[in-house]
């Protein structure tokens, strides 16, 4: 049996993880089911409470994870199925066709630049990103090759004006094709790299340890929350991140989804969703909201320093090193803190600006204030596929879909599966610093195991 570890999840905890066993000697597979390691902080525009560059911090480790002679990474990959022997688990897998050859793919974005059709992006579609069906998932992606969306590939957009898909011939049996603008895009670059007739491909590994790191994910307003569906400048807090972002749709300008006005008057609210239950929203406190949000302020100061910022909030959770501190940061920016549980809101059609209600927790008076913006910090929850995995590897989840530990004051990290371990976003909420010490903690508990 192999002694090399499997480490699933390619976001910043499974890439310290995996660099931590490989520093041992240890063969890691790191995999990811997209098509790129990095997971949400490398779409951040600054991590708390230092405001450090988010991907300049993650950049350097992507590239030193995948130059690592110990580290093999799979993007694009699940687990279809693990069984426990006596020396350690037999793993199979599935990489999904990226409809590309990784080893002849530059990235020099030649095939995303003759693509014909340019669709909503699935993170920043809200606040007027786009993507096209030939796409790099971002610029530092690892690895840095573009991937063809499948609907794409089977001919599922041809009502959008996609190129493929017409063919009486199917691409795996046809491989010189010729209306593909991608295709013939990439050769004239002097490449052959997209292979559209490219298939799922089966993975058997023996490993000795398995560290789940799956991470967690933005929550989505739940019903009408504040009605986010019924109005464009309603958006949620990591929409407002990616405004915020250079390399967002927006190119680092926070202006307003509705009409691309800089927003000048904008307002935060904590806690948004919570309590509504698990289809609605969190029945949680999701413990970085609120210094996300405070982070949020002060860079939007920082862009603008006339910006008003408001944040209505019930309760304020600065648990970490440095966070009251950044908290006391924002109020010496100019950032206003009410105390109040805001209940609805409505849009004037000719200014489309919004009026706030609320109830000041204070004084208990209703209270109506108007802005420009409203932002929501709807909290985190579970990976999506954290159910579909707990079957695959036999692990338990609480109520809420978070993997559950053994027992989180005597056997932290471990699972109720001798030789599989958590660390970061898996557990619960959690921030960077916290799912950094974790990876450590659970890299090393899967070397000796």
């Amino acid at each position: 049996m192999s002694d090399a570890i499997l480490v699933v999840g390619g976001g910043i905890a499974g890439i310290n993880c995996a660099m931590n066993v490989a520093e041992y000697g240890r063969k890691v597979y790191l995999i990811d089911d997209t098509p790129s390691i990095g997971g949400m902080m490398a779409r951040l525009d600054k991590t708390f409470p230092t405001n450090d560059c988010s991907i300049c911090i993650e950049a350097p480790q992507m590239f030193d994870v995948d130059n690592h002679e110990n580290i093999e990474i799979l993007t694009n990959t699940e687990l279809k199925k693990v069984k426990k022997t006596k020396d350690g688990f037999v793993v199979r897998l599935v990489s999904k066709a990226k409809y590309v050859d990784e080893e002849a793919c530059t990235g020099c974005g030649a095939c995303v630049e003759a693509c014909p059709v340019s669709i909503p992006d699935e993170m920043d579609g809200k606040i007027g990103g786009t993507r096209k069906l030939v796409s790099m998932a971002f610029p530092q992606a690892v690895p840095n090759v573009v991937t063809v969306d499948p609907r794409c590939r089977y001919g599922e957009m041809q009502a959008e004006g996609a190129c493929i898909g017409g063919c009486a011939v199917d691409c795996s049996q046809c491989r010189e094709c010729p209306i593909a603008l991608c295709v013939k895009a990439c050769e004239k670059e002097g490449k052959k790299a997209i292979e559209l007739w490219q298939a799922n491909k089966n993975k058997k590994l023996e490993v000795k340890s398995i560290v789940v790191a799956t991470g967690l994910r933005d929550a989505p307003p739940g019903g009408d929350l504040i009605d986010y569906h019924a109005y464009d400048n309603v958006i949620t807090n990591m929409e407002f991140e990616r405004l915020m972002n250079a390399g967002g749709p927006t190119a680092g300008h926070i202006i307003r989804p509705s009409d691309q006005k800089h927003a000048e008057n904008i307002a935060w609210i904590q806690c948004a969703g919570r309590g509504l239950g698990k289809e609605k929203g969190t029945p949680y406190c999701s413990k970085i909201c609120c210094m996300i949000s405070a982070k949020q302020t002060i860079i939007t100061k920082e862009h603008d320093a006339s910006v008003a910022a408001t944040i209505f909030y019930n309760d304020l959770k600065a648990y970490g090193k440095g966070f009251w501190g950044f908290y006391t940061k924002a109020n010496e920016n100019g950032v206003r803190y009410v105390k109040g549980r805001p209940y609805t809101v409505t849009e004037n059609p000719d200014t489309r600006d919004l009026t706030l209600r609320y109830e000041s927790l204070d004084s208990g008076d209703i209270k109506s204030e108007t802005f420009d913006l409203v932002v929501l910090a709807t909290g985190v929850i579970p990976n999506n596929r954290n159910e579909k995995l707990a079957k695959i590897l036999g692990l338990d989840l609480d109520h809420l879909g978070w993997f559950k530990e053994k027992d989180p004051m005597m056997a932290p990290l471990k699972t109720n599966v001798d030789g599989i371990y958590l660390c970061g976003g898996s557990t619960g909420p959690i921030d960077i610093a916290e799912s950094v010490a974790q990876a450590c903690a659970a890299s090393m508990r899967a070397i000796l195991a």
